[in-house]
């Protein structure tokens, strides 16, 4: 079985429950950030084979196969109010 780990998701601090999520084209290759421009919230998260995540899954867990290599994105969500 070939399992494939790319799911962005936001949870309720309060319940714990998934406020949202989306799937993305990658696994992670880095740390999610958080920044504002103009009062507005955004998350931002690239993805990629090449980073610290995309290279450690391999060891860390070895039925978890990475996608191909498509090169890196970058992922931006506007939060909600």
């Amino acid at each position: 079985m070939v399992l494939s780990i790319a799911s962005f998701r936001a949870y309720d601090d309060l319940n714990g429950k998934v406020l949202w999520e989306m799937r993305l084209n990658d696994v992670p290759s880095s740390c999610p950030i958080t920044y504002t421009v103009n009062g507005k919230q955004y998350i931002a998260v690239v993805v990629g084979n090449g980073g610290a995540h995309a290279v450690t899954w391999p060891a860390l867990v070895p039925e978890v196969q990475n996608p191909p290599d498509h090169g890196a994105a970058l992922w931006v969500f506007e939060l909600p109010r």
